[in-house]
């Protein structure tokens, strides 16, 4: 007998021989079921690991400052003075979504607008904030100015033009803010979104090849030798194959003694919520180079808590754990998210997220209200002992339903990642 059961346009033969090859050839569901049967089995148990609602107003920037352990949100050139105020009163870190790219800051060759980046920078100081710079030199969306390429290209040496201008704009914007910036991601997402090589599309890499690294940092660190000098990567979380790409290629930094901190993982999780245990392996393998790690632009996406009970708790344990994980390992010195609110996150723009918004992926709420995320994150910087949130359990088949769905529906997405290889996927 075959069931069959429809949801959100999938449908699932559960007794035919193709349902069985291909879903379950998929080690994630195969996890994912396993994990369901337990929470049916202790369903007597277990209830809902929701946090009882409400801390006093400061206690995520109380309990940061207490443990040593910087927590910083995004903030962008058009947050507004509510979400300001909180930024100010709940974080001890602070990064520049948008305002310090070299697109954003220069409109013309030669010309700079420090405008919008000496206020942020003004107003973090005030509040006494870390300030993170972001980002030095990024190829994709707007990390680039307009003229760049263009002026490069009809230049007759591009190689000696590029190398220039990536020193005079590491001399000009490092420079300016030496002393007042704590790090900066002096080069964001060189590798292949995908994979573990060099993008070949990153115009520097197109045109400087390696080298375009080594020149970055160098600069970067000329211009201010006090900060730490970071290198930002994405969806390593998402794809662990990346990862050997990324260690070979700090290895070959420091082999040539160039001078680099530290690595950020951006841990914007689109397919997956966070494996701890990959994650773990993951910064101890590029602690073991003799850098730091951060995470540096985390959004956690209620969508892929669907099949919780309680999904709000169950993103609320994902975060408390994302952060113990972090407070736990000497080599993981901070973590960012990436927007202040619910309603200010990019997710909800982006087309790999737009369909599944209002993605919800961050510690307030649209109203900027406290979410079970928050108090979450409290407790891991207090490293209080996490539990983890039951599947709903109001008919177990059902539940089961709905797992399988999940996972089915999260292969589809994987497979769609593949085949948009070439796809750009970075912050706004």
């Amino acid at each position: 007998m075959v069931h069959r059961f429809v949801a959100d346009g999938l449908r699932i033969d559960f007794g035919s021989r193709r349902f069985r090859r291909t879903a379950f050839s998929s080690g994630r569901l195969r996890t994912l079921v396993r994990g369901l049967l337990v929470g049916v089995a202790l369903s007597g148990f277990a209830g809902s690991a929701r946090p009882a609602h409400g801390l006093p107003p400061g206690a995520l920037k109380e309990a940061s400052a207490a443990s040593g352990f910087p927590f910083g949100v995004a903030v962008d050139t058009d947050t507004t003075g509510a979400r300001l105020a909180l930024a100010a009163s709940e974080f001890t870190s602070v990064t520049a979504e948008n305002a310090m790219k070299w697109g954003t800051l220069s409109p013309s060759s030669g010309a700079y607008d420090f405008t919008a980046a000496d206020a942020f920078v003004g107003w973090a100081s005030a509040q006494g904030h870390r300030i993170r710079g972001h980002t030095l030199f990024w190829s994709r969306l707007n990390g680039m100015p307009g003229w760049l390429e263009a002026e490069v290209n009809a230049s007759p040496d591009p190689q000696a033009t590029l190398t220039q201008l990536m020193q005079a704009h590491a001399s000009s914007v490092v420079g300016r803010y030496a002393g007042q910036i704590a790090q900066w991601d002096v080069v964001n997402e060189p590798l292949e979104t995908l994979g573990p090589n060099l993008d070949p599309a990153n115009f520097f890499f197109a045109t400087l090849g390696e080298s375009y690294l080594d020149i970055a940092f160098a600069a970067a660190h000329a211009a201010d030798p006090n900060a730490q000098l970071f290198l930002n990567e994405t969806v390593v979380e998402d794809f662990p194959q990346k990862l050997p790409g990324l260690v070979s290629l700090v290895q070959g930094l420091q082999s040539r003694g160039v001078p680099i901190h530290g690595v950020g993982l951006q841990g914007h999780f689109f397919f997956n919520p966070p494996d701890i245990e990959q994650l773990r392996a993951d910064i101890l393998a590029l602690a073991a180079l003799g850098v730091v790690v951060e995470f540096t632009e985390v959004d956690i996406r209620l969508p892929l808590f669907a099949g919780y009970a309680d999904p709000l708790g169950a993103q609320a344990a994902a975060y408390q754990a994302l952060t113990s994980l972090c407070v736990e390992i000497v080599a993981c010195v901070g973590m960012t998210v990436w927007g202040v609110d619910d309603g200010d996150t990019w997710l909800d723009a982006f087309s790999l997220t737009a369909p599944d918004a209002p993605n919800q992926p961050l510690l307030f709420d649209a109203a900027q209200m406290q979410k079970p995320a928050y108090e979450a994150v409290v407790a891991g910087l207090q490293q209080v002992p996490a539990t983890v949130p039951a599947l709903s359990l109001a008919g177990s088949a059902l539940a089961l339903v709905a797992l399988l769905v999940a996972g089915v529906r999260g292969m589809r997405n994987r497979q769609r990642a593949q085949r948009v290889r070439h796809r750009r996927v970075g912050t706004r």
